[in-house]
């Protein structure tokens, strides 16, 4: 096993190390550096084939960026000379008869069953589907999932104390607006935006600001500046958004995602629920348990 993570850990260092020699190569397009045939045959070890599709699975395995480091002359040929190389390591691992290792026999043992097990559980869950009805139905039955709760949008002039209040409600007498009054007096960083906090839900703001913005009406200002831990805000209501439900068209995939994988749980537990009952299944530590618990009770 130390042998197999050693081999592994070493490819993975050679292809790091090529990428500094190539990563700034070439800017051709895939195109102009790949052969058309992916079963086109690049390179031969003792009569193995090494195939285009082996070197662009390697891209394709690696992240973006990496993947586009490889991605022209330089780098394809950096990953065939590796290909070429753990062949040639699989050969020498013949040589040594590897496979006759204890390690590596027990390796590739829990291998096999880890890909056994895959297969089973894809094969539970392959023809599980959910049909358009479906996620029509469960729409219709569980709207209330999809509510968007009513929202309001404000602008605030947020000020120190009385007196800077008092200040504020001078220039709005005098007949500036709301918007250059927020610019000019208010300490809040929505200043900037002429004081405009966008939409919010109630709860979303301190409670006294969200109490006192829901009860307006769309364009009235606060008669009496609203204190809150931050100060005093005079506040304006620009525009309300009345309760709504989220159309289907806009849940619908994601829906029928949550369906999707409901109805596989439900299969794999199902299935699970049938193996348990055919086979026998002993978890010691249970065991012993209920040896210690029925001394207990003849005592």
């Amino acid at each position: 096993m130390k042998r197999f993570c050693l081999v592994c850990a070493s490819l993975c260092l050679m292809l790091l190390v090529a990428s500094v020699a190539f990563a700034s190569e070439s800017d051709k397009s895939p195109a102009e550096d790949s052969l058309p045939d992916p079963d086109a045959v690049l390179a031969t070890v003792e009569g193995s084939e090494i195939r285009l599709k082996d070197v662009n699975g390697v891209i394709s395995r690696l992240d973006p960026q990496r993947a586009a480091m490889y991605d022209n002359e330089m780098g394809r040929r950096a990953i065939l000379e590796e290909l070429v190389n753990v062949e040639l390591f699989a050969l020498l691992g013949d040589e040594l008869e590897v496979e006759k290792d204890p390690e590596f026999i027990d390796m590739m043992s829990r291998i096999r069953k880890d890909i056994v097990r895959q297969f089973a559980v894809d094969a539970i869950i392959k023809d599980v589907s959910v049909s358009d009805e479906e996620v029509a139905a469960e729409y219709e039955e569980k709207k209330d999932n999809f509510k968007i709760p009513v929202s309001v949008r404000a602008s605030h002039i947020l000020v120190e104390d009385e007196e800077a209040m008092e200040k504020v409600l001078k220039d709005l007498d005098g007949g500036m607006s709301f918007d250059e009054a927020a610019r000019k007096h208010s300490t809040c960083p929505s200043k900037e935006q002429g004081g405009d906090l966008g939409f919010f839900v109630e709860g979303q703001m301190v409670k006294e600001f969200s109490d006192a913005a829901f009860a307006m009406k769309v364009g009235e200002v606060t008669k009496e500046p609203v204190k809150t831990q931050f100060g005093l805000h005079l506040i304006k209501l620009v525009e309300r958004k009345e309760e709504s439900i989220r159309p289907f068209d806009e849940v619908k995939a994601q829906l029928a995602d949550s369906m999707l994988n409901d109805k596989q749980s439900e299969a794999y537990q199902g299935e699970l629920k049938r193996l348990r009952e055919k086979y026998e299944v002993v978890v010691i530590e249970d065991e012993k348990k209920e040896d210690e618990s029925g001394e207990e009770e003849k005592n």
